[in-house]
């Protein structure tokens, strides 16, 4: 995925699959797919926002992120 629209559409349609109980196989599955579909090669510009949206569907997952993730964020985060 490489536009900011296409991103949002996944991520909104990965959202509204989880607020409406349609996530069928095991939330980790759920969310790796998210992560190899969505965030791996998405412009380095968009990932912080990639990165956000994947750790709050995660969250919603019961999977919230730790220090110890493979996700870590993108390195953008850590400039002032």
């Amino acid at each position: 995925m490489e536009t900011l629209a296409e991103i949002r559409i996944a991520l909104d349609a990965a959202s509204d699959r989880l607020a409406r109980g349609l996530v069928r196989q095991p939330a980790q599955e759920f969310l790796d797919d998210l992560w190899a579909r969505v965030y791996t090669g998405a412009p380095v510009d968009l990932q912080p926002y990639i990165w956000s949206r994947l750790v709050e569907l995660g969250a919603g997952l019961m999977l919230p992120a730790d220090p110890s993730s493979r996700f870590q964020p993108p390195a953008s985060h850590y400039r002032l």
